[in-house]
C-alpha cells in the first residue's frame, strides 16, 4: 500500500484570505485527474486523496461564516458535508465501523444545521406562490422569512463554534491510522463499483418498501431521500473511475427525488410552520396554512406512490 501518499494537507490559513467564488470546490476536473491515475492503485490512498481537498472545503466555508450571514454559504456547506458523509459510509467497511458511524452522525448533526434555512426557504417558496390566491396566507410568509433570516445567523454561530476543523483533522487521521494497518489489495475501481451498487440496492429497497405502503410519510420519505442522496453523492464522487453500463444507477438518485420532491417541500413546510406558531400571533392564518398543507400533503403522497411504484415496476 503506498502510505507515502497518504497526507493530510488542509492548512486553515490561507482560507482567512478567501473570499466569494474561492469557497467553490478546487478544480473538478483537477480532482478527476486525480481520481483516473488512481483508479488501479490501492483503495486506501483514495480515501485521503478524496477527503482532504472536500474537508479544506468545509472548513474553509465554515472560516467564511465569521462576521457575515450568508444562507447560500449554508448551503454550500451542507452539501460539502453530506458528500463527506456519502465517504465515510463509502469507506465504512475499511474502518473501525463504530467510529465511522460517529462521524457520520456528526457530519448529519453539522448538515441538517447548515440545511434549516434552506428547509425554511423552501417553506417560503411554497407558501409564497400559494398566497397569490389565499391572502390570509401573507402573515405566515412574512414570518417564515424571518425566521429564515434568525436561522441562518444562529445556524452560521453554531457551526462556527462546532470546531470543524478539529472534528475533520481527527476523523482523516483516525481513519488513516486505520487504513494504514489494513492490507487491503482492491484497487479503487472494484471497490467503487462494489459500494455503488450497495447503495443502489439500499435505495431500491426503500423505495420497494413505500410502495408496497398505502401513504409515504415522514419517515419514510426521510429514508428514501437519505439512500437518494447518498447514491448520487457517491455516483459524483467516484464517477471517473466507474465502468460505462451504469445508466441505470445514474439516474436512479434523481428518478428517486423528483418523485418525491413536491411531497419533501410539503413537509417540510408543514415542519416550518409549526416551527414558527409562536411567533405567528395570528392563530387564524397559523390554522388555515396548517390545512391548506395538509391538503396538499395529502395530493403529494398519493402521486408521489404512485411515481414510486411505477418506479419498483420498471
Amino acid at each position: 500500500m503506498h502510505t507515502e501518499t497518504m497526507t493530510l494537507n488542509f492548512d486553515p490559513a490561507p482560507a482567512r484570505k478567501r473570499l466569494g467564488s474561492a469557497l467553490d470546490a478546487p478544480s473538478d476536473a483537477a480532482r478527476m485527474r486525480d481520481l483516473l491515475a488512481l483508479r488501479d492503485q490501492p483503495v486506501a490512498d483514495a480515501f485521503v486523496m478524496l477527503t482532504a481537498p472536500l474537508a479544506s472545503e468545509a472548513f474553509e466555508q465554515t472560516e467564511m461564516m465569521a462576521g457575515r450571514i450568508d444562507a447560500g454559504l449554508l448551503d454550500r456547506l451542507r452539501s460539502t458535508l453530506r458528500r463527506l458523509r456519502a465517504l465515510w459510509w463509502a469507506f465504512e467497511p475499511l474502518l473501525d465501523e463504530k467510529e465511522a458511524r460517529i462521524v457520520r452522525k456528526r457530519l448529519k448533526r453539522l448538515a441538517d444545521i447548515a440545511g434549516e434555512p434552506h428547509e425554511i426557504g423552501a417553506a417560503c417558496d411554497l407558501l409564497d406562490r400559494a398566497r397569490k390566491d389565499c391572502a390570509w396566507l401573507d402573515p405566515v410568509v412574512r414570518t417564515l422569512r424571518q425566521e429564515r433570516r434568525d436561522a441562518s445567523a444562529a445556524s452560521c454561530v453554531t457551526i462556527r463554534k462546532a470546531h470543524v476543523d478539529v472534528l475533520l483533522r481527527r476523523a482523516l487521521a483516525d481513519a488513516r491510522r486505520r487504513l494504514e494497518a489494513r492490507d487491503e489489495d482492491r484497487t479503487l475501481m472494484e471497490f467503487a463499483r462494489q459500494r455503488v451498487s450497495l447503495a443502489d440496492d439500499l435505495l431500491s429497497k426503500h423505495e420497494l418498501r413505500a410502495a408496497r405502503s398505502k401513504r409515504v410519510d415522514a419517515k419514510t420519505l426521510r429514508s428514501i431521500e437519505e439512500a437518494a442522496t447518498k447514491l448520487q453523492c457517491l455516483l459524483e464522487l467516484f464517477a471517473p473511475v466507474l465502468e460505462r453500463g451504469h445508466a441505470h444507477t445514474m439516474t436512479h438518485p434523481g428518478d428517486a427525488q423528483a418523485a418525491l420532491g413536491k411531497l419533501n417541500d410539503v413537509l417540510a413546510s408543514e415542519a416550518a410552520v409549526r416551527r414558527v406558531a409562536p411567533a405567528l400571533g395570528d392563530k387564524h392564518a397559523l390554522d388555515e396554512a396548517v390545512r391548506w398543507l395538509d391538503k396538499q400533503k395529502r395530493g403529494a403522497s398519493r402521486a408521489a406512490l404512485k411515481r414510486l411504484r411505477s418506479l419498483t415496476d420498471r
